[in-house]
Protein backbone atom coordinates (compact mmCIF):
# COMPACT_ATOMS: atom_id res chain seq x y z
CA UNK A 1 0.00 0.00 0.00
CA UNK A 2 2.63 2.57 1.08
CA UNK A 3 6.17 3.29 -0.10
CA UNK A 4 8.19 5.50 2.25
CA UNK A 5 10.91 7.26 0.27
CA UNK A 6 13.88 8.80 2.08
CA UNK A 7 16.61 10.53 0.06
CA UNK A 8 19.62 11.02 2.33
CA UNK A 9 22.96 12.76 2.49
CA UNK A 10 25.29 12.65 5.51
CA UNK A 11 22.53 11.91 8.04
CA UNK A 12 22.31 8.93 10.40
CA UNK A 13 18.86 7.47 9.69
CA UNK A 14 18.67 4.95 12.54
CA UNK A 15 16.78 7.29 14.93
CA UNK A 16 14.17 8.17 12.28
CA UNK A 17 13.67 4.54 11.23
CA UNK A 18 13.37 3.40 14.85
CA UNK A 19 10.47 5.85 15.31
CA UNK A 20 8.84 5.25 11.95
CA UNK A 21 8.82 1.47 11.61
CA UNK A 22 6.81 0.68 14.79
CA UNK A 23 4.05 2.99 13.56
CA UNK A 24 3.97 1.21 10.20
CA UNK A 25 3.83 -2.19 11.87
CA UNK A 26 1.04 -1.08 14.20
CA UNK A 27 -1.06 0.01 11.21
CA UNK A 28 -0.79 -3.51 9.77
CA UNK A 29 -0.39 -2.39 6.17
CA UNK A 30 1.85 -3.48 3.34
CA UNK A 31 4.78 -1.10 3.13
CA UNK A 32 8.35 -0.62 2.02
CA UNK A 33 11.00 1.88 3.05
CA UNK A 34 13.49 2.87 0.35
CA UNK A 35 16.58 4.76 1.47
CA UNK A 36 18.64 6.34 -1.29
CA UNK A 37 22.05 7.75 -0.37
CA UNK A 38 23.18 10.49 -2.75
CA UNK A 39 26.92 9.80 -2.35
CA UNK A 40 27.31 11.03 1.23
CA UNK A 41 30.81 12.33 1.90
CA UNK A 42 30.86 10.72 5.37
CA UNK A 43 31.78 7.07 4.79
CA UNK A 44 30.98 6.06 8.38
CA UNK A 45 27.41 7.35 8.00
CA UNK A 46 27.04 5.53 4.68
CA UNK A 47 28.20 2.28 6.28
CA UNK A 48 25.94 2.77 9.30
CA UNK A 49 22.88 3.47 7.13
CA UNK A 50 23.64 0.55 4.80
CA UNK A 51 22.97 -1.84 7.68
CA UNK A 52 19.34 -0.70 7.66
CA UNK A 53 18.98 -2.52 4.36
CA UNK A 54 19.27 -5.82 6.25
CA UNK A 55 16.00 -5.12 8.07
CA UNK A 56 12.58 -6.31 6.90
CA UNK A 57 10.77 -4.02 4.43
CA UNK A 58 13.83 -1.74 3.97
CA UNK A 59 15.81 -1.29 0.75
CA UNK A 60 19.06 0.66 0.85
CA UNK A 61 20.50 2.15 -2.37
CA UNK A 62 23.82 3.96 -2.62
CA UNK A 63 24.69 6.09 -5.65
CA UNK A 64 28.15 6.29 -7.16
CA UNK A 65 27.43 9.82 -8.42
CA UNK A 66 25.68 12.74 -6.78
CA UNK A 67 22.29 12.98 -8.49
CA UNK A 68 20.91 16.02 -6.69
CA UNK A 69 17.61 16.48 -4.86
CA UNK A 70 15.24 16.45 -7.86
CA UNK A 71 16.69 13.45 -9.66
CA UNK A 72 16.89 11.42 -6.43
CA UNK A 73 13.22 12.01 -5.66
CA UNK A 74 12.16 11.13 -9.20
CA UNK A 75 14.19 7.92 -9.07
CA UNK A 76 12.68 6.93 -5.74
CA UNK A 77 9.18 7.47 -7.13
CA UNK A 78 10.02 5.38 -10.21
CA UNK A 79 11.20 2.32 -8.28
CA UNK A 80 8.51 2.41 -5.56
CA UNK A 81 6.11 -0.52 -5.85
CA UNK A 82 3.06 0.77 -3.96
CA UNK A 83 0.41 3.28 -5.16
CA UNK A 84 0.95 5.76 -2.30
CA UNK A 85 4.32 7.45 -1.83
CA UNK A 86 5.39 9.14 1.39
CA UNK A 87 8.42 11.38 0.95
CA UNK A 88 10.29 12.10 4.19
CA UNK A 89 13.47 14.17 4.32
CA UNK A 90 16.39 12.47 6.02
CA UNK A 91 16.70 15.10 8.76
CA UNK A 92 13.09 14.67 9.90
CA UNK A 93 11.96 13.15 13.20
CA UNK A 94 8.56 12.03 14.44
CA UNK A 95 6.45 14.60 16.28
CA UNK A 96 3.46 12.35 17.02
CA UNK A 97 2.84 8.62 17.40
CA UNK A 98 -0.17 8.76 15.07
CA UNK A 99 1.80 10.17 12.11
CA UNK A 100 1.23 7.22 9.76
CA UNK A 101 -2.33 6.44 10.92
CA UNK A 102 -3.36 10.10 10.49
CA UNK A 103 -2.35 9.96 6.82
CA UNK A 104 -4.19 6.66 6.34
CA UNK A 105 -7.32 8.09 7.95
CA UNK A 106 -7.16 11.05 5.58
CA UNK A 107 -6.90 8.75 2.55
CA UNK A 108 -9.97 6.81 3.69
CA UNK A 109 -12.04 9.84 4.67
CA UNK A 110 -11.33 11.61 1.37
CA UNK A 111 -11.89 8.39 -0.60
CA UNK A 112 -8.64 8.98 -2.47
CA UNK A 113 -8.07 5.42 -3.66
CA UNK A 114 -7.19 5.43 -7.36
CA UNK A 115 -7.00 9.23 -7.55
CA UNK A 116 -4.09 11.60 -8.18
CA UNK A 117 -3.44 13.79 -5.16
CA UNK A 118 -0.82 15.29 -2.85
CA UNK A 119 -1.15 15.82 0.91
CA UNK A 120 1.42 17.89 2.79
CA UNK A 121 1.70 17.30 6.52
CA UNK A 122 3.88 20.33 7.24
CA UNK A 123 6.92 20.74 9.41
CA UNK A 124 7.80 21.95 12.87
CA UNK A 125 10.85 22.91 14.93
CA UNK A 126 11.77 22.28 18.51
CA UNK A 127 11.17 25.50 20.45
CA UNK A 128 14.30 25.13 22.55
CA UNK A 129 16.87 27.50 21.09
CA UNK A 130 19.82 25.64 19.52
CA UNK A 131 23.48 26.60 19.75
CA UNK A 132 24.49 30.10 18.72
CA UNK A 133 25.94 28.75 15.47
CA UNK A 134 22.52 27.37 14.41
CA UNK A 135 20.20 30.18 15.43
CA UNK A 136 19.85 31.88 12.05
CA UNK A 137 18.53 28.71 10.39
CA UNK A 138 16.35 27.89 13.40
CA UNK A 139 14.83 31.37 13.42
CA UNK A 140 14.23 31.24 9.68
CA UNK A 141 12.45 27.91 10.04
CA UNK A 142 10.15 29.06 12.83
CA UNK A 143 9.36 32.46 11.30
CA UNK A 144 9.20 31.60 7.59
CA UNK A 145 8.45 27.88 7.23
CA UNK A 146 6.15 26.82 10.06
CA UNK A 147 2.51 27.51 9.17
CA UNK A 148 -0.69 25.76 10.25
CA UNK A 149 -2.64 23.85 7.63
CA UNK A 150 -5.44 26.42 7.34
CA UNK A 151 -2.89 29.05 6.29
CA UNK A 152 -1.14 26.74 3.83
CA UNK A 153 -4.48 25.75 2.30
CA UNK A 154 -5.17 29.33 1.21
CA UNK A 155 -2.69 28.80 -1.64
CA UNK A 156 -2.11 25.04 -1.57
CA UNK A 157 0.15 24.77 -4.61
CA UNK A 158 2.32 27.67 -3.46
CA UNK A 159 2.95 26.40 0.08
CA UNK A 160 4.54 23.24 -1.21
CA UNK A 161 7.41 21.19 0.17
CA UNK A 162 8.29 17.49 -0.22
CA UNK A 163 9.85 17.46 3.26
CA UNK A 164 6.78 15.56 4.50
CA UNK A 165 4.58 14.66 1.55
CA UNK A 166 2.05 11.91 0.80
CA UNK A 167 1.42 11.67 -2.93
CA UNK A 168 -0.06 9.15 -5.34
CA UNK A 169 2.46 7.35 -7.55
CA UNK A 170 0.30 8.05 -10.60
CA UNK A 171 1.18 11.76 -10.28
CA UNK A 172 4.73 11.01 -11.42
CA UNK A 173 3.42 9.78 -14.75
CA UNK A 174 2.65 13.41 -15.63
CA UNK A 175 4.62 15.52 -13.12
CA UNK A 176 8.31 15.29 -12.26
CA UNK A 177 10.74 17.25 -10.17
CA UNK A 178 12.75 19.41 -12.59
CA UNK A 179 16.10 17.64 -12.92
CA UNK A 180 17.72 20.64 -14.61
CA UNK A 181 17.67 22.33 -11.18
CA UNK A 182 20.84 20.79 -9.80
CA UNK A 183 21.72 23.50 -7.26
CA UNK A 184 19.86 24.08 -4.00
CA UNK A 185 16.64 26.05 -4.22
CA UNK A 186 13.28 26.36 -6.02
CA UNK A 187 12.82 22.74 -7.20
CA UNK A 188 9.92 22.51 -4.73
CA UNK A 189 8.32 25.65 -6.16
CA UNK A 190 8.44 24.31 -9.70
CA UNK A 191 6.99 20.95 -8.69
CA UNK A 192 4.07 22.71 -6.99
CA UNK A 193 3.50 24.72 -10.17
CA UNK A 194 3.61 21.51 -12.23
CA UNK A 195 0.96 19.96 -9.98
CA UNK A 196 -1.24 23.01 -10.42
CA UNK A 197 -0.86 22.91 -14.22
CA UNK A 198 -1.81 19.24 -14.25
CA UNK A 199 -4.86 19.85 -12.06
CA UNK A 200 -3.57 17.64 -9.25
CA UNK A 201 -5.26 18.67 -5.98
CA UNK A 202 -2.99 19.52 -3.06
CA UNK A 203 -4.26 19.47 0.51
CA UNK A 204 -2.45 20.55 3.66
CA UNK A 205 -3.08 18.94 7.03
CA UNK A 206 -1.55 19.33 10.48
CA UNK A 207 0.57 16.18 10.58
CA UNK A 208 3.98 17.72 11.10
CA UNK A 209 7.43 16.23 11.33
CA UNK A 210 10.19 17.92 13.26
CA UNK A 211 12.91 19.37 11.08
CA UNK A 212 15.79 18.17 13.18
CA UNK A 213 18.78 18.90 10.94
CA UNK A 214 19.29 22.61 11.56
CA UNK A 215 22.28 23.90 9.58
CA UNK A 216 24.92 25.99 11.26
CA UNK A 217 25.04 29.60 10.10
CA UNK A 218 27.94 29.11 7.67
CA UNK A 219 26.33 26.11 5.96
CA UNK A 220 23.00 27.93 5.80
CA UNK A 221 24.73 30.92 4.22
CA UNK A 222 26.15 28.65 1.51
CA UNK A 223 22.62 27.35 0.82
CA UNK A 224 21.27 30.91 0.70
CA UNK A 225 23.92 31.84 -1.87
CA UNK A 226 23.22 28.68 -3.89
CA UNK A 227 19.49 29.43 -3.98
CA UNK A 228 20.13 32.98 -5.22
CA UNK A 229 22.44 31.65 -7.95
CA UNK A 230 19.72 29.18 -8.90
CA UNK A 231 17.18 32.00 -9.09
CA UNK A 232 19.52 33.96 -11.35
CA UNK A 233 19.91 30.88 -13.59
CA UNK A 234 16.15 30.44 -13.80
CA UNK A 235 15.69 34.11 -14.62
CA UNK A 236 18.28 33.99 -17.41
CA UNK A 237 16.68 30.86 -18.87
CA UNK A 238 13.28 32.56 -19.04
CA UNK A 239 11.63 30.18 -16.58
CA UNK A 240 10.36 32.95 -14.30
CA UNK A 241 6.73 33.70 -15.10
CA UNK A 242 3.99 35.58 -13.26
CA UNK A 243 3.08 32.54 -11.15
CA UNK A 244 6.66 32.13 -10.03
CA UNK A 245 6.99 35.85 -9.37
CA UNK A 246 3.93 35.72 -7.09
CA UNK A 247 5.80 33.24 -4.86
CA UNK A 248 9.20 34.96 -4.77
CA UNK A 249 9.53 37.74 -2.22
CA UNK A 250 13.10 38.32 -3.42
CA UNK A 251 12.12 38.86 -7.06
CA UNK A 252 9.20 41.09 -6.13
CA UNK A 253 11.45 43.30 -3.98
CA UNK A 254 14.20 43.44 -6.60
CA UNK A 255 11.76 44.43 -9.35
CA UNK A 256 10.20 47.09 -7.16
CA UNK A 257 13.58 48.61 -6.31
CA UNK A 258 14.96 48.46 -9.87
CA UNK A 259 11.85 50.21 -11.20
CA UNK A 260 12.33 53.02 -8.67
CA UNK A 261 13.96 56.28 -9.75
CA UNK A 262 16.27 55.87 -6.75
CA UNK A 263 17.42 52.38 -7.83
CA UNK A 264 21.07 53.33 -8.31
CA UNK A 265 21.26 55.01 -4.90
CA UNK A 266 19.50 52.11 -3.16
CA UNK A 267 21.92 49.45 -4.38
CA UNK A 268 24.96 51.70 -3.96
CA UNK A 269 23.96 52.19 -0.32
CA UNK A 270 23.41 48.44 0.15
CA UNK A 271 26.88 47.70 -1.21
CA UNK A 272 28.41 50.17 1.24
CA UNK A 273 26.46 48.57 4.08
CA UNK A 274 27.31 45.01 3.09
CA UNK A 275 29.72 44.37 6.00
CA UNK A 276 27.08 45.56 8.48
CA UNK A 277 24.34 43.54 6.76
CA UNK A 278 26.47 40.40 6.90
CA UNK A 279 27.33 40.97 10.56
CA UNK A 280 23.68 41.47 11.53
CA UNK A 281 22.70 38.34 9.63
CA UNK A 282 25.42 36.06 10.97
CA UNK A 283 25.86 37.41 14.50
CA UNK A 284 22.43 38.83 15.35
CA UNK A 285 20.37 36.30 13.34
CA UNK A 286 18.50 39.09 11.59
CA UNK A 287 16.12 37.81 8.92
CA UNK A 288 15.72 41.34 7.52
CA UNK A 289 19.49 41.50 7.09
CA UNK A 290 19.36 38.10 5.39
CA UNK A 291 16.74 39.42 2.95
CA UNK A 292 18.95 42.41 2.13
CA UNK A 293 21.97 40.14 1.66
CA UNK A 294 20.03 38.01 -0.85
CA UNK A 295 18.74 41.12 -2.63
CA UNK A 296 22.24 42.53 -2.98
CA UNK A 297 23.66 39.23 -4.21
CA UNK A 298 20.89 38.80 -6.79
CA UNK A 299 21.39 42.34 -8.09
CA UNK A 300 25.14 41.76 -8.42
CA UNK A 301 24.49 38.62 -10.46
CA UNK A 302 22.33 40.63 -12.87
CA UNK A 303 25.41 42.67 -13.75
CA UNK A 304 27.57 39.59 -14.34
CA UNK A 305 27.95 38.00 -17.75
CA UNK A 306 26.43 34.54 -18.04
Amino acid sequence: MLSILIPTYNVNLHPLISELQPQLNDCQIEYEIIIEDDLSSDESIRHHNSMLGEMDHITYIEHTDNLGRSKSRNHLADIAKYPYLLFIDCDARMKRKTYISDYLIYINEKQLEGQMFAVSGGLSYHLVSPSKEQRLRHKYGICREVRPAFVRNRHPHQNFTPFNLLISKSVFEICRFDETLTEYGYEDTFFGMALEEAGVPVWHIDNELYHDGVDNNKDFLRKIEASVRNLDKLNREGKVDERFLAQSRLLQTWKRYTESSASSLIFKTLRLLRPLITKLMMNANSLKAMDLYKLLLFDELQHTQA
